[in-house]
């Protein structure tokens, strides 16, 4: 049963986990150089926070930032929000695919199966998926495995277990992969924040 939030003051820090979205909400992280998966929505809630890509800095209020897009963000003030958003396909059958991948991540799908329910060759599955989403077929599957971790350990779970089921080949495999995906480990992120889940998948 998703839980009720809790006011704010009750917990430094939020991640609201949706369909198709999740949400961090609270303090400012020192976060490494990274690349996300998704989209992420950056706002800093009090104050502007600068955006280094490459050799390029900017200071901003907020940014989309696309995925495979390897940046840095250093935060201005005391609070910051960053929204991940799935992305959403035109073409029916990249639809489809990604309802699978979420579904059925436990399962491993791979590019060859999904492509074969499309009626595509592996090739060109993983060129249109790529051209609809803005992320890779791997990416976005290392996504939905983070998203079901966290749902997971939200429920109850211990990370091992729960990476282990989402089909992390191990929990330095779940650690790397967060770390790359978010800019931070794991455990510097959680044991100080509130994991709500807000509804289930489709």
């Amino acid at each position: 049963m998703p839980a009720d939030p809790l006011p704010e003051t009750c917990y430094p820090a939020t991640v609201w986990l949706g369909p198709g979205y999740a949400v961090y909400l609270g303090p400012s992280l020192r976060l490494d150089p990274h690349s996300g998966s998704v989209h992420c929505l950056v706002i800093g809630v009090d104050a502007p926070f600068t955006l280094r890509i490459g050799d390029d800095e900017q200071v901003l209020r907020s940014a989309l930032i696309p995925p495979r897009t390897t940046h840095q963000v250093i935060a201005g003030g005391e609070r910051m929000l960053f929204q991940y958003i799935d992305p959403v396909a035109m073409d029916a059958r990249i639809t489809a695919a990604l309802k699978t991948i979420r579904a059925d991540i436990a399962m491993n799908p791979a590019a060859a199966e999904l492509a074969a329910d499309a009626n595509l060759s592996v090739s060109r599955f993983l060129h249109l998926f790529s051209a609809e989403t803005g992320t890779s077929f791997r990416r976005y599957r290392n996504w939905a495995r983070m998203a079901q971790v966290m749902r997971a350990v939200a429920a109850g779970a211990d990370f091992t277990t729960a990476a282990v089921d989402a089909g992390f080949a191990s929990p330095s495999h779940f650690s790397d992969t967060f770390h790359a995906m978010f800019g931070l480990t794991a455990g510097a992120l959680l044991p100080n924040t509130r994991l709500v889940v807000c509804g289930d998948e489709p």
